[in-house]
């Protein structure tokens, strides 16, 4: 397997719960590689599907160019928090009802593996790690300018980093300014201690900063009342999260909108990849599926 292209992760069981209809029309809130939406337009579906990056959609407009020029694709270089306001440019003036919408959450393959963007440990690059190039703040900006404590604690809330204290204070503390990745990394590495099998030490401090430029948590609670808005009467909402405070989130909600009979859940428990696709793709080892149907 080419681990350099992204693979959709938990595709049949997200085609499975999104249930497609040929015409339906479905929202890919994370268009990314292309690989959910590419599915879907194989099942026979029109799709509306978002990306923030630029590059993303830049990719996505040369590999379906012939779906764009039928109608049955529209990428739209947005957030998925402006879902409605996207959406409905789209939909008054091509009448298309929503069937449901997917969101596959985190970062893509070919996000991990650009070293410029500063998204991965593994090579070398500016800590960017900006998923919008829109954005003003970049991590190294967040390590310049956060205070040690503050630093700490978004560490601790972000990503559940139990060396918190001993990072933040070896960042605030270094020589000079912590401006790419292989930086942060040796800074890190020189306060902690990799046990064999664990995580990357690095793994959790990329993940908080990811996350705080980003603003993906709060992009999230934005997003999800609005996708249930859109999606019709037996419409449904799947959610793929692969970090602790993306799963949280999506419970939460789930959980709030089947309490008041607006939703009936899909699953007692959130679906985790098989070991079969864990052993054809590692990295799909957090990810957690949740789905709803709309009442």
């Amino acid at each position: 397997m080419n681990r350099n292209k992204h693979t959709p992760v938990l595709l049949e069981e997200s085609l499975e719960f999104l249930k497609i209809e040929p015409n339906d029309t479905i929202v890919d809130a994370t268009f990314g590689g292309g690989g959910h939406t590419a599915a879907m337009l194989k099942a026979g579906a029109t799709v509306i599907a978002f990306d923030w990056d630029k590059e993303a959609i830049t990719q996505g407009v040369a590999r379906f160019k012939p779906q764009i020029q039928q109608k049955k694709l529209y990428l739209v270089h947005e957030s998925f928090s402006k879902l409605t306001e996207e959406v409905e440019k789209i939909a008054k003036n091509t009448h298309l009802s929503i069937s449901a919408v997917l969101f596959d959450f985190g970062t893509s393959t070919e996000q991990l593996m650009s070293a410029d963007r500063g998204f991965s440990f593994m090579g070398n690059g500016p800590l960017d790690m900006r998923m919008d190039t829109r954005l003003a703040v970049m991590a190294k900006d967040i390590l310049a300018v956060v205070p040690e404590k503050q630093l700490e604690q978004l560490f601790r809330d972000l990503a559940g980093e139990t060396q918190a204290r001993r990072i933040a204070k070896a960042i605030k503390n270094a020589p000079q300014p912590i401006t790419t990745t292989t930086q942060l990394v040796s800074c890190i590495q020189s306060v902690t201690h990799k046990k064999s099998g664990l995580l990357h030490p690095a793994t959790k401090i990329f993940q908080a900063l990811r996350l705080a430029v980003n603003g993906e948590l709060s992009e999230i609670q934005l997003a999800l009342p609005q996708a249930l808005s859109l999606v019709k009467k037996g419409g449904r909402v799947v959610c793929i999260a692969f970090h602790e405070g993306e799963d949280r989130i999506v419970k939460q909600q789930f959980a709030q909108w089947d309490s008041c009979n607006r939703v009936k859940k899909l699953q007692k428990k959130a679906i985790k990849p098989s070991e079969l696709e864990l052993q054809k793709n590692p990295r799909a080892r957090s990810a957690r599926l949740r789905a709803v149907e709309k009442l």
